[in-house]
């Protein structure tokens, strides 16, 4: 049985901060995260380093904490953040009121602007629509939020944190209804253990009310699926969006060699079972070629959907709900943290932990705003065309990942999961989707010596069927003859296909 002082679940932005805070201020801890880093709501995201432009009208306290946070991370971070700038376009039908809305909204919190022409705008990026009435220019940028994981984990390994990965917190050990521990299964091996904190935190996001209600509590949440999808190259290197009330497939963003584009808004009620339907891809395709026409004959390569942990409403409206969050103190020894974005994952992991030395009766402030995110020096140019100085020995043309990188990344988590792998080194999320990729890097984790054949091929199949999820919706013209190839590689060549 190990012990620590505070054992956090959840293993996305808000948890992997809470662990960089906990391991500065000199608090043992230990993160649990059933699957990988960011494998929720955070990397499903957009990428967006939020302006706070999205949301100065309707929700003026949401968006002063992204402009606050934006510049934060800018410092910080500087490796996880492409300093992109974004544009609100105004198409013709347009609310003029709004517009003047969001600019005085914008000068009264902070968020600096520049009203730009048609041809300022195209000046910028030349594929926006040239029928646009004006443009407002904000600092949003864009954001890899795995790197970010992964940096604030570097920070709590270095300071003896312990992390555990692919372990699923199976029940919250209690006594005299006080929680004080938790037992956890690992996900390959099916090993169990136990451990014992003082504090347990519930940092699972969508999933914060079955954590929750697993200590005898409840979260008020409502959860709304988003569905986005994925070009086969960067059709701007500027986030754009709708300057219009938030609705769906108003953003475009650009993230490394593709663009993200969406977003829906659908209540869900179970973040385990979602997929995304062909009219969401319709639907956030229609609206991403009014901002940029040519997104029309651009070939999309992949579909996912995140569900966000928004706060209650009685509204029934999951846009209208705020973007701020919440500590809830279930007065048992659990915290559960709820809603927040990306964008102010360090901000939430600061009120919780500040929640936490008041308990320990310590004072210890808070430095994360001030100490640059570890790691950044190991990690390889971003964006990608800094990454163009190393072109030896690639293994993913799409995203310039060397086998060096892949090994690193093997050496780092273990030859178990090719998404990890991916996750390290961006491996596979380019225009091919790994298609071309995957079994070279399959290889280099087979040599590692770890890993027997039958496993190899197991694991090759799992991520196989995972990557045409997300492929399918998607799969008409040139990226269903693409999609074919791919198939003859890996049930022709490689002899993927079962026999019966």
């Amino acid at each position: 049985m190990m012990k620590t002082d505070v054992i956090i679940i959840g293993g996305g932005s808000t948890g992997c901060g809470i662990a960089r805070d906990l391991a500065i201020r000199g608090i043992s801890h230990c993160l649990i995260e059933k699957g990988d880093f960011a494998s929720g709501a955070t990397g499903a995201c957009h990428g967006l380093l939020h302006s706070g432009g999205r949301y100065v009208v309707n929700d003026p306290e949401a968006a002063a904490e992204c402009i606050s946070e934006n510049m934060i991370l800018r410092k910080i971070g500087q490796k996880c953040v492409e300093q992109t700038g974004g544009l609100f376009v105004r198409l013709p039908g347009d609310s003029k009121n709004f517009r003047d809305r969001f600019l005085k909204s914008c000068e009264t919190i902070g968020i600096e602007t520049d009203v730009l022409s048609p041809s300022r705008a195209l000046d910028l990026v030349p594929n926006i629509n040239p029928s646009i009435e004006e443009a407002i220019k904000v600092p949003d940028c864009s954001i890899d939020p795995f790197r970010l994981c992964m940096l604030n984990i570097t920070t709590s390994k270095k300071r003896g944190g312990r992390i555990l990965i692919h372990h699923r917190v199976t029940e919250i050990v209690k006594e005299h209804g006080k929680c004080v521990g938790v037992k956890v299964r690992e996900g390959l091996t099916g090993r169990e253990m136990e451990l014992r904190g003082r504090i347990v935190i519930n940092a699972t996001g969508a999933w914060g009310d079955k954590t929750a209600a697993m200590a005898g509590g409840s979260v008020p949440m409502t959860l709304s699926k988003g569905s986005l999808i994925v070009t086969n190259h960067r059709l701007t290197n500027m986030v754009i969006n709708r300057l219009r009330p938030s609705s769906d497939g108003d953003i475009i963003v650009p993230n490394e060699a593709v663009c993200l584009a969406g977003t829906t808004s659908m209540p869900v009620d179970d973040p385990d079972n979602i997929d995304v339907e062909s009219h969401e891809v319709d639907l956030v395709a229609a609206e991403a070629e009014k901002m940029i026409p040519s997104f029309n004959s651009t070939r999309l390569i992949r579909t996912y959907a995140g569900v966000r942990p928004l706060l209650s409403s009685e509204t029934g409206d999951d846009r209208s709900i705020s973007r701020g969050f919440r500590i809830i103190d279930h007065q048992n020894g659990m915290f559960s943290i709820m809603g927040g974005k990306l964008t102010t994952y360090r901000l939430m992991a600061e009120k919780m932990c500040d929640k936490v030395v008041e308990v320990f009766g310590l004072k210890k402030r808070c430095r994360t705003a001030e100490i640059p995110l570890e790691g950044q020096e190991q990690l390889s140019g971003y964006p990608l065309s800094k990454r163009l100085k190393e072109l030896k020995d690639i293994v993913c043309e799409c995203e310039l990942v060397t086998r060096d990188a892949v090994e690193r990344a093997v050496n780092d988590v273990g030859p178990r999961y090719i998404g990890d792998i991916q996750h390290r080194t961006r491996l596979g999320m380019g225009p091919c989707q790994g298609g071309f990729c995957t079994y070279r890097a399959l290889g280099i984790m087979q040599e590692s010596g770890r890993m027997k054949p039958d496993e190899s091929k197991r694991i090759l199949k799992e991520f196989l069927q995972r990557r045409f999820k997300g492929i399918r919706p998607a799969l008409w013209g040139d990226q269903l003859r693409e999609e074919q190839l791919v198939e003859s590689i890996y049930l022709g060549i490689l002899g993927m296909e079962e026999k019966g």
